[in-house]
């Protein structure tokens, strides 16, 4: 996944109290509920240093959190001059430990955020018909924004009423270029929000001839993202069920093609000692040079890993070592919890995060990454 969606957060100056809270509202004084559990964390963060104006920011923040049936949380990450990031949890973060729960630190503590919330990508979703598409448009925080888009509506069909062949033929050439048209301006509209979100997939569903018109009118370098379910059609009385669970099925599908694609690429380069890393060391350091097109992690990860790395001003700022940064000049070297700062690494160098199952890929110390090009 591309982190540019925290890129904002970690352009803020810090230190930020991190906070992840359990929303869930499955009994009746789940409010009182919540409100315990964010005066238990608040004293958390002032214990561990956090001002008070950065502490009534979250308190107001959470004053009236979205309480919805089921497990739920909720991640806010604040500095001073206010929320720099916050978003809803797919489940309660009980597998948390305490020190994981609430952070206060020099960046916001978003790891554990991005292992809860599983593999997202950006992508637009457009149901389409002879005369225009209900676009609908999924940022990485899965924040949804639809629109419709209506194109001409006279001589998409033939109207019956003779006239010979050759009148016959007119018709249905404009009735084409009708449809063309349409299907134009619907991909147009796709291609700009696509590229505002910087979407990952477009999800094309609705007429399938239509769909084909639509595709071939997409920016040519956003073709590829392009993929078609069956589900669905523009009709305002059908239930959105099916396509939800379509659209689903086909970001999921679209995902572990991804993902068995990056391990493949991974384990072909590192089999010719070719564009990949392994291990802490080295791919820390392939993050500070900029080489790092793509981080593995191994999620859940046995494997040892240091418990802060060394940090500078820059995202790219990043060491095993305060040396490491130092002799390349760096000032105001500080630490970080290793994967925080691995994260804020990768989303100011527009690198993307990969998180694997151990059983699947082995890695040396559970990370490991594709890199751009190699020193040679």
């Amino acid at each position: 996944m591309r982190l540019g969606f925290l890129q904002d957060a970690y352009e803020q100056e810090g230190p930020f109290a991190t906070v992840y809270l359990d929303t869930s509202a499955d009994a009746e004084d789940a409010g009182k509920a919540i409100a315990l559990r964010w005066r238990s964390a608040r004293e958390q963060l002032a214990g561990a240093g956090a001002d008070e104006d950065t502490l009534r920011l979250i308190d107001d923040e959470l004053e009236t959190p979205q309480q919805r049936t089921g497990h739920r949380g909720e991640v806010v990450v604040a500095n001073a001059n206010g929320i720099v990031f916050s978003d809803e949890l797919p489940e309660r973060p009980g597998d948390l430990t305490d020190d994981e729960r609430t952070t206060y630190g020099p960046v916001p503590d978003l790891f554990p955020y991005l292992r809860m919330r599983g593999a997202r990508i950006p992508h637009v979703v457009a149901v389409v018909d002879r005369q225009g598409a209900d676009i609908t448009t999924v940022q990485a925080t899965l924040r949804a924004q639809d629109a419709a888009v209506e194109g001409e509506d006279t001589l998409l069909h033939k109207d019956g009423s003779g006239g010979g062949a050759g009148s016959e033929q007119r018709q249905q050439n404009a009735v084409e270029e009708h449809r063309k048209h349409n299907a134009g301006q619907v991909a147009d509209e796709i291609s700009k929000r696509a590229a505002a979100i910087g979407a990952e997939a477009i999800v094309l569903a609705g007429d399938p001839q239509q769909r084909e018109l639509v595709r071939q009118d997409v920016r040519k370098g956003m073709q590829p993202l392009v993929v078609e379910t069956e589900a669905s059609h523009r009709d305002r009385n059908a239930s959105g069920e099916s396509l939800q669970q379509a659209v689903s099925e086909t970001v999921e599908a679209t995902l572990t093609e991804r993902v068995d694609a990056v391990v493949s690429e991974f384990e072909r380069e590192r089999g010719e000692h070719a564009r990949a890393s392994e291990g802490w060391e080295s791919t820390v350091a392939a993050l500070q040079r900029g080489q790092v097109a793509t981080l593995l992690r191994a999620v859940p990860d046995s494997a040892e890993q240091p418990a802060n790395l060394h940090i500078g001003p820059s995202a790219a700022d990043i060491g095993t070592t305060r040396a490491a940064l130092t002799d390349a000049g760096v000032q105001h070297v500080r630490e970080a919890p290793a994967d925080s700062a691995v994260v804020r690494a990768l989303a100011g160098t527009d690198a993307a995060l990969v998180l694997v199952d151990p059983a699947k890929v082995s890695l040396a110390d559970g990370i490991g990454a594709v890199l751009r090009y190699t020193e040679s």
